[in-house]
């Protein structure tokens, strides 16, 4: 215990420093405590390297078009919960500052993903830096090396799409857009660090990343969905290679990670389902989560976010938990513009079809309707972070979804049709999972280029709520103009838009980091 301890004030001193101190590491002490053996690193890692318990990105909840602002209602408990929402739902600028001043939270500890991102780096670095020092079997000593390479590519890949302009933005060249500092060992430095470069820091992402995959196939272990695994480096590498669009690149890996593991959760096999009356509310409330191992059988890596009474708590229940009185909206819900692009449809007298279940399993409802829940009228929350097993991570759906996009940019180029069909199939294998199986799905066939790619946006789009993935998707897509009504108090509403291309889809840097590291600069 004394040990582990002593290896906690270790990595706080780095942690601390990485918001942009003019030693980037804090000294340390020369009288603490190194970790010697392999179970003080698998320790450390837990604690310090892996997200239990952490929001990395909780405020991409609230400024994406999947989410609504329903108002104050004439309730001072949600007028007050609406202002504390309000700075990062109308892209202010100045969000983390504004989110601060009265009205709005105590701390932003829960919220500023560069502290949270830096802080989990930090781990990964001393695991990196004593792996091979510790005793212990080698083959347990490089699965942590390949874990701790995996997340720290996961924590940089999430930071350069935060706070970097998107990799293709038009006009802009990766190779000189500032990206996020590169810090990629734990030793101390004089050195105030500069912003990488946006190719910089994705090219140490696929560096991390192809390495971790080398060395977690060499050294397999049968970790579980709460570690980082081969299958899940394979889904991260197609991932950035979409986002690169080296389309090839990014179907080679999406192969490469079904050929892992290629199950996909069969929605209608879920205990929650209860055709002649579906409440959401009361159902298998803790048994219906596509994040939860027990039940989900396409998790290939989980965490649980943090879902507690405090500051992050309240701003969950600010965004998408729905801990209010149900005979009114919650504050801020899923948007009406989501909710109808699923193909789901009312119980008939003979309960026959619902279509699309995902409505039902990734959503609460806080406005029920005896027998059927309309998505066109129903006040829907997501369901992911209001506990349970699990709660955010990557799912085997995604390689299914990255090949396809990738098949279909290269159908739109060349006019292959080959990889037209093979598109399709992977969206109607997803969707086939998807629906009530009562009735026989129907596949979808559209040959139209630009239809097909309209369609499996919208697909993605249903697919994946609330994950993290809609907010970067649309910066590579051109990031299009959306807008949010805002309202506190009835009649007193405004619209605020985000205009295409606007330098506001790039997040600041808190004014903090910048304060303690004169070599940062802001974003536009």
């Amino acid at each position: 215990m004394k040990r582990l301890l002593y290896i906690f004030i270790l990595v706080f001193g780095i942690l601390i420093s990485n918001t942009g101190c003019k030693k980037f590491l804090a000294e340390k002490s020369q009288d603490l405590i190194k970790p010697s053996t392999v179970q003080d690193l698998t320790a450390l890692m837990a604690g310090e390297a892996y997200p239990y318990q952490t929001n990395l990105h909780l405020l991409l909840n609230m400024v994406t078009d999947d989410i609504t602002c329903n108002g104050g209602q004439g309730q001072a408990t949600y007028q007050s919960t609406v202002l504390s929402g309000k700075a990062p739902f109308t892209w202010s600028k100045n969000m983390y500052q504004e989110l601060l001043q009265p009205g709005g939270i105590a701390s932003t500890t829960y919220l500023d993903s560069w502290q949270i991102l830096y802080k989990r780096i930090a781990g990964c670095n001393v695991v990196l830096a004593y792996a091979d020092q510790v005793t212990g079997a080698t083959a347990d000593k490089q699965n942590l090396k390949g874990q701790a390479l995996a997340l720290r590519a996961y924590y940089y890949f999430i930071l350069v799409n935060l706070y970097g302009k998107p990799y293709n933005a038009p006009g802009a060249d990766p190779a000189t857009s500032p990206g996020v500092p590169l810090k990629l060992t734990m030793e101390v430095t004089d050195e105030l660090f500069k912003r990488n470069s946006v190719a910089e820091v994705y090219t140490q992402i696929e560096l991390d990343l192809k390495n971790a995959a080398t060395i977690l196939m060499n050294y397999p272990e049968d970790n579980g969905v709460y570690k980082m695994s081969e299958t899940a480096v394979y889904t991260l590498l197609s991932r950035m290679y979409l986002y690169e669009e080296k389309w090839a690149l990014a179907v080679e890996y999406a192969n490469k990670g079904l050929a892992k593991k290629s199950t996909l959760t069969q929605l209608g096999s879920f205990g929650a389902i209860n055709y002649n009356n579906y409440n959401v509310n009361t159902v298998g409330n803790n048994l219906d989560r596509i994040y939860d191992p027990a039940t989900s059988a396409e998790v290939i890596w989980a965490y649980v976010p943090i879902t507690g009474n405090g500051a992050e708590g309240q701003f969950l229940k600010s965004s998408l938990i729905p801990n209010y009185n149900l005979t009114r909206n919650p504050p801020y819900a899923v948007s009406p513009d989501l909710l109808n692009l699923y193909d789901s449809k009312g119980v008939d007298a003979n309960d026959t079809y619902i279509g699309d279940l995902r409505p039902r399993l990734y959503f609460n409802c806080a406005a029920i309707l005896v027998g059927f829940i309309p998505p066109s009228t129903g006040v829907f929350t997501y369901k992911s972070y209001a506990g349970g097993m699990g709660g955010s991570g990557i799912r085997v759906a995604e390689l299914y979804m990255n090949r396809a996009e990738a098949n279909i940019q290269q159908f739109m180029s060349t006019g292959n049709d080959a990889l037209r069909v093979s598109a399709l199939q992977d969206l109607n294998t997803l969707r086939m999972s998807r629906y009530d199986t009562r009735q026989t799905y129907v596949p979808v066939n559209i040959t139209d280029k630009t239809q097909l790619l309209n369609f499996y946006r919208d697909e993605r789009r249903r697919e994946f709520p609330f994950d993290g993935h809609r907010w970067f998707d649309l910066r590579r897509y051109g990031m299009p103009s959306i807008s949010h009504f805002y309202q506190e108090v009835a009649g007193t509403g405004e619209t605020f838009t985000l205009a295409q291309g606007d330098s506001r889809y790039t997040f600041p840097i808190p004014q903090e980091v910048l304060d303690r590291n004169g070599e940062l600069t802001q974003n536009p």
